[in-house]
């Protein structure tokens, strides 16, 4: 809906900075950790699962209070924060699992 959105109001200009906001998380905060993992590849790893939401929690926090000036803690007391956090983690761990491992390891 959030592109269709852009696409009526602002055409191809806003299909770009949609993506703009989407790539420099990913690239910031997504990346690292996926290399990390993929040093010792384990496809729907629980534990992964866990790490990525510790890291999705600061990421999420500080990408939100950079785009919204607010650098107050009020972010951390609202459902949306977690269940944003929540679904970065869910999102990342599961395109990890299935695209970006290499081999999983028998455990």
């Amino acid at each position: 809906m959030l592109v269709v959105f852009s696409l009526d109001t602002w055409g191809v200009i806003g299909i770009i900075v949609i993506s703009f906001y989407v790539v420099i998380p990913y690239l910031l905060f997504a990346v690292p950790v996926q290399v990390l993992f993929n040093k010792h590849p384990k496809k729907f790893s629980v534990f992964y699962f866990c790490l990525y939401i510790f890291f999705s929690l600061p990421a999420v926090f500080i990408y939100s209070s950079v785009l919204n000036f607010d650098f107050s803690m009020y972010i951390l007391t609202t459902k949306n924060y977690y269940a944003i956090s929540l679904l970065a983690a869910l999102f990342f761990w599961f395109w990890d699992s299935v695209f970006l491992q290499k081999k999983s390891s028998a455990s």
